[in-house]
């Protein structure tokens, strides 16, 4: 080989760069972060349910290898524990929701889940709804709706010792911690590391600004970044439905898509779960949020997701 030195001019150089194609190499990284900022709702805890790892592993794939879930907190010994496991060993990080048990069997169930699927915890919500689902702790239970007004004591009093009990182990004090949603984030801020809120944007609604008020929750924990731990829409029950009236299929698409947009648009949104990744036989509200059908087919929002993130 020579070792003449090569040498080319400047015009050469600019020409040939002008000629060369374009690779987008910031674009696949902005890929990477969208998906990375995408969760799923699951629940492999339903044993009668359809998710299995054989259909969840797939479903996540469709939609474009997705591999965040959001799922209630695992228990060692249940049917769902292998479920989880299986889950996290092909990459799966999961956020787990609280369910107010024993404080100390909750971190000794995590501990093991990351013996047996290290680093596969991303987050640790606190419990979920407790507003509707009122927690009862110590001996104290907590006033239905009571949480939306300020007035939770057993909630307050069990986050703050589960809070206190994390952050002394040191396998898992350093696993970010996610508040209850909606309600109380000033008194939960100083216990997490991010905001939480529940969206279920009823169709003509203005999402750029339903986005926009979620900041309001980050500002008032202190924090800089919150999760948006379910957003959904669905295609089953009527015009009396609980979150917002039903939408068709092809609009389920639309919208997901158009709110996964807007949503990852904005830097405070750390990451959005969509409620959830499979619908449920039936025709009701509940039971049709899916992205995928009760048969395990894909519904248009996937791909519509799909195209967003990728």
């Amino acid at each position: 080989m020579s070792e003449k030195p090569f040498s080319i001019s400047r015009r050469t150089l600019i020409g040939a760069l002008a000629a060369a194609p374009f690779v987008p190499a910031v674009a696949k990284a902005a890929s990477s972060s969208s998906i990375n900022r995408l969760m799923v709702q699951g629940r492999p805890q339903d044993t009668g349910s359809p998710y299995k790892l054989a259909n969840i592993l797939p479903a996540l794939n469709k939609l474009g290898g997705v591999r965040k879930m959001r799922c209630r907190e695992p228990y060692r010994g249940t049917a769902g524990w292998a479920t989880y496991v299986g889950l996290a060993k092909e990459g799966v990080k999961f956020c787990f929701t609280l369910s107010v048990r024993d404080i100390r069997t909750s971190i000794a169930d995590m501990k093991a889940f990351l013996v047996a699927a290290p680093g596969s915890i991303w987050a640790i919500e606190f419990p979920n709804e407790p507003d509707l689902n009122p927690v009862s702790y110590n001996g104290v239970t907590d006033k239905r709706m009571g949480f939306r007004t300020g007035n939770a004591p057993a909630l307050m009093a069990f986050i703050k010792d589960f809070h206190a009990a994390i952050k002394v182990d040191p396998v898992l004090c350093s696993i970010p911690l996610i508040a209850s949603n909606d309600f109380m984030q000033s008194q939960q801020g100083r216990y997490c590391d991010f905001a939480n809120s529940h969206i279920y944007p009823t169709p003509p609604s203005d999402v750029k600004a339903r986005v926009a008020g979620f900041r309001t929750k980050v500002v008032e924990g202190k924090h800089s970044q919150g999760v948006i731990t379910e957003w959904g829409r669905t295609t089953g029950g009527g015009a009396k439905n609980s979150t917002s009236p039903p939408v068709s299929l092809s609009q389920q698409a639309t919208l997901l898509a158009s709110d996964v947009r807007a949503a990852l648009a904005q830097s405070y949104v750390h990451t959005i779960s969509i409620y959830e990744l499979f619908a449920w036989k039936g025709t009701s509200e509940m039971t049709n949020f899916g992205l995928f059908n009760n048969d395990l087919s894909p519904r248009p929002a996937v791909a519509a997701i799909k195209s967003v993130i990728a």
